[in-house]
């Protein structure tokens, strides 16, 4: 064993040298980091200086603009009067430059009043009326409020031809001009925090009930979480042990592996092998977990679905010890298919049978993020060769009850045993030096020696 380290610093260097190994490791993130920076700087220029334009404080009050929506108000208590019926001067609608340091409760409701919607909201008295005006191209859009709008909520539109952006727009006016005025009568404090709500009324939360405790995560940051930790986890196993399997194909096609074993024993140089590919793996997983762990977290007033994103540390050590249980149990495997096999197609082919069914979580991707603790997440993450990928991307969603995660560790840690024993039988001599890749039928008595 005592040559083992040799080929550690062999191999390790050898992976070093890989052109698309060092371009995922490190040249990725540092263009992630160089895009997203640059995206922001360009984002925060593009905006010039606020303190500088005097502009509403809530919703888009008093803009000039392209879109000019109608309405018709058939509710019976006329909750939604024309926009001109409130007081107001044109002035209002605006924040005086000595007004930008003390922004308040009654400036807010000031600037977002529906008196400052009147050059892009109008007001009909009919549908026949509003539907001439959206023919002839005055309105870019039509809402009809109906009499039951109390109760129900609903809304009917109408527009000349379907676009995201001015469905979008249009949306945006109408709800403006709603709060408003339904609001209009309300204190200034508590006009503030209504409307504040009602521009975004939910934050949606996930629990879920196991044992009697409650786990809880934002619903919209859940997908993103459990494709992150299993995309760049899976990869970096499977890239991993593939440099691996490839590296002992590679030595028995041009007969390196001769010179090899007159000087390394069979087992240590399986140890070496193993351990230096692990260490490169471990190295990509840092960099690129790392790197979208931060931009993730940084990312919140870029992407609203990231707004509060966090990872606690039990989750990454979780992470931690599947990561390398999954890659000495796949590693593994896979120097075992490389010893058995005598060309990379061959090894190529018979790698199928271990990566598919270690990726199988991930055509489950939708339920390990609604239901991380089902009985379908559950149970792949007991399976060995399936609890890997299963447990961390359960972990980046979720808390995995104590139990489980016991049960889960001791059977894969068997397992790993098991296929470190078994690869170890196969790497011998005589398999190493074969020249032909052996009947299944033959595999039993390579394996008893």
């Amino acid at each position: 064993m005592n040559r083992w380290m040799d080929v550690f610093r062999y191999e390790l260097r050898l992976q070093f040298r890989r052109k698309a190994y060092v371009f995922l490791t490190f040249v990725l993130p540092v263009l992630a980091l160089v895009a997203f920076f640059g995206y922001q700087t360009i984002r925060d220029l593009t905006r010039g200086d606020e303190t500088e334009t005097i502009e509403p404080v809530v919703g888009d009050a008093g803009r000039t603009r392209t879109t000019v929506i109608g309405y018709v108000d058939q509710t019976p208590q006329g909750f939604f009067p024309p926009p001109e019926r409130y007081p107001g001067e044109p002035g209002d609608c605006r924040i005086a430059p000595d007004e930008v340091q003390t922004v308040n409760a009654e400036l807010i409701k000031r600037v977002s009043s529906p008196y400052c919607l009147r050059e892009s909201v109008r007001a009909f008295d009919s549908f026949e009326a509003g539907q001439q005006a959206l023919k002839s191209g005055e309105l870019d859009a039509l809402y009809i409020i109906p009499e039951n709008y109390a109760e129900t909520g609903t809304i009917d539109l109408y527009i000349p031809s379907l676009t995201i952006d001015t469905s979008q727009t249009a949306s945006r006016l109408i709800e403006d001009f709603i709060f408003a005025s339904l609001l209009y009568d309300t204190e200034p404090e508590v006009y503030e925090e209504l409307y504040l709500r009602l521009r975004n009324p939910a934050n949606i939360h996930a629990h879920t009930l196991v044992e009697g405790a409650v786990s809880e995560q934002d619903e919209d940051t859940n997908f993103a979480l459990v494709y992150a930790f299993g995309l760049i986890l899976m990869m970096s196993l499977f890239w991993g042990g593939g440099y691996l399997m490839q590296s002992v194909v590679q030595e028995k096609e041009s007969r390196v592996i001769e010179i090899i074993l007159s000087s390394v024993r069979p087992v240590p140089l399986l140890f070496g092998k193993i351990i230096a590919m692990g260490l490169a793996a471990i190295i990509q997983v840092i960099t690129l977990l790392g790197t979208t762990l931060y931009l993730m977290s940084r990312a919140g007033d870029t992407l609203g679905v990231l707004q509060g994103f966090s990872i606690n540390a039990s989750s990454l050590a979780i992470a931690g010890v599947y990561f390398v249980l999954g890659f000495l149990m796949f590693g593994s495997l896979m120097a075992a298919i490389g010893a058995l096999t005598s060309s990379v197609r061959e090894s190529q082919n018979l790698v199928t049978f271990v990566t598919l069914p270690a990726v199988v979580p991930f055509f489950f991707l939708t339920l390990f993020a609604e239901e991380p603790n089902g009985a379908v997440a559950t149970a792949f993450s007991i399976i060995p060769l399936t609890a890997p990928l299963s447990m961390i991307m359960r972990a980046s969603v979720t808390t995995i009850p104590a139990g489980q995660l016991a049960l889960s560790i001791a059977l894969l840690t068997l397992t790993v045993i098991g296929v470190i024993w078994l690869a170890g039988r196969l790497f011998r001599v005589n398999t190493l030096l074969m020249g032909k890749t052996p009947r299944l039928k033959d595999i039993p008595k390579l394996i008893r020696g």
